[in-house]
């Protein structure tokens, strides 16, 4: 790392490496690239007081640019020294896997701060502090971002830190220099492909939060019910190992007795958590995996049976399994489902809720992996009983060519396509019948949409709530 004389002669006022936010006063960290040195005259421009590069300096930016062998290492390293090393003052908790992580991680800090412990979290939906809650752009942010959030939870008091951890974050090193005290997985099905290329790739990205980044006393909870859990559980070397099954997987050391799946949520008998039944109002059996692994986790950490019991009881995720609308007939049902497995998770449990017909109104991302559309098509198809095909976050593809690559995936007559997606939900709500129930997947907490490289102000919940009056 760049020597603390270095640093402290610079003047920083703060770390950056995206020169489009480039402060006066800042380091600024040049990424390897074609447009390297670009960004970096950029920064410069608009008060860099230095820039750390891993290529010769151009000889009029020479004065101004400290050449380092690892423009990556570095960035951690000094991240870590100029905000006072903040995960080492806090318990940091990270959950990883495809679906449920959100859910999870608001789980873990309300079991967290049930406990009494001051809790700060990171993750798809937002970022939080104590009851101080901030937007959120992506599940993991930049690494810089990431330790400037840490050190204002320091501040904050917070004793605990929960993160979702996703695949880019471990791939790319945005968590680098983190020992986490605890790491769960909950499952891995097809997503990002567009990035990790191979279901291989994504799971070894993955299973750095345990091999890379766990702490040596720290604890792994894992779903073994899935595959890949369970091969995580078998290949990592981690003194403290918990495996979570659902399905009553021999060997497990948490099994549930019975599970109970009611319209308004859940009640589990698991003997490894508590001598009684624990209810929560989560709904369905991609909820009882994500209570499952999140009380064990509890367990594990010494969190408290009270603790457990009032988070379940009180917690509520948004655009998750959200119920928009229930005039006690008809219902809606908001989810951010949005990968095959969760759309035929989510689809499957509201069948079961269901006493009339089941409909479905979902699109799929522009610029992402386009091999799961048609999956998701024939998903929609077999787990509905109608599908409003729309759009999505089309960004900068052309939403009809979206469309018909999920439709490709599709076969009947029962479904519709309306590129407009105010207008899909529109429809679908305006052709419900008592008892009927209507899934919106796809964007769940969002409150936009995504057209070329704009956001648009958009809220799945707006529109039903405004059809449905």
């Amino acid at each position: 790392m760049l020597s603390e004389t270095v640093l402290k002669n610079l003047g920083i006022q703060g770390l950056c490496d995206d020169s489009r936010k480039v402060a006066p006063g800042d380091l600024f960290f040049a990424m390897p690239g074609e447009q390297a040195e670009e960004f970096a005259r950029t920064a410069l421009s608009k008060g860099a007081v230095a820039v750390v590069g891993e290529t010769e300096a151009p000889k009029d930016l020479a004065s101004k640019w400290i050449l380092v062998p690892s423009v990556k290492e570095e960035r951690a390293s000094v991240a870590k020294f100029f905000y006072h090393d903040p995960f080492s003052k806090m318990r940091v908790h990270a959950i990883t896997g495809t679906n449920g992580k959100t859910t999870s991680a608001f789980l873990m800090e309300s079991m967290l701060s049930s406990d009494g412990r001051k809790t700060a979290l990171v993750g798809t939906i937002c970022k939080k502090i104590g009851d101080k809650v901030i937007a959120s752009n992506l599940t993991t942010p930049g690494i810089l971002e990431l330790y400037a959030f840490a050190a204002e939870a320091v501040e904050a008091g917070c004793t605990d830190f929960v993160m979702e951890a996703s695949s880019h974050s471990l791939y790319q090193g945005r968590v680098q220099g983190i020992a986490y005290k605890s790491a769960l997985f909950s499952n891995l099905t097809e997503d990002h492909l567009d990035y990790h290329k191979t279901m291989e790739n994504y799971f070894q990205a993955k299973k750095l939060l345990f091999t890379r980044y766990l702490a040596a006393d720290g604890v792994a909870v894992i779903n073994v019910d899935d595959a890949y859990g369970q091969r995580l559980m078998d290949e990592i070397v981690v003194a403290n190992k918990v495996s979570v099954s659902r399905l009553g997987l021999d060997g497990a050391n948490v099994v549930p007795n019975s599970i109970q799946s009611l319209e308004d949520g859940l009640v589990l008998d698991v003997p490894a958590i508590s001598k009684t039944p624990i209810e929560t109002r989560l709904v369905g059996e991609f909820n009882a995996d994500n209570v499952l692994l999140v009380m064990s986790w509890a367990k594990s950490i010494g969190i408290s049976e009270e603790s457990i019991r009032k988070a379940l009881a009180t917690v509520k995720v948004p655009g998750r399994f959200e119920m928009t609308f229930n005039d006690g007939s008809r219902r809606v049902i908001v989810d951010y489902a949005h990968t095959p497995d969760a759309l035929e998770r989510v689809l499957r449990v509201a069948r079961s809720l269901c006493k009339g017909k089941l409909s479905v109104v979902f699109g799929c991302g522009g610029d992402r992996d386009r091999n799961k559309r048609h999956i998701m098509g024939a998903i929609a198809e077999q787990g509905a009983d109608f599908a409003w095909v729309t759009s999505d976050n089309p960004r900068t593809e052309n939403p009809e060519d979206i469309i018909a690559d999920i439709v490709s995936g599709m076969h009947s007559e029962h479904f519709k396509v309306i590129v407009s997606r105010e207008e899909a939900i529109r429809e679908a709500c305006q052709a419900m019948q008592a008892g009927d129930f209507l899934v919106v997947a796809g964007k769940g907490h969002e409150n936009y949409q995504i057209i070329g490289k704009t956001k648009h102000h958009f809220d799945d919940h707006e529109v039903i709530l405004r059809e449905m009056k």
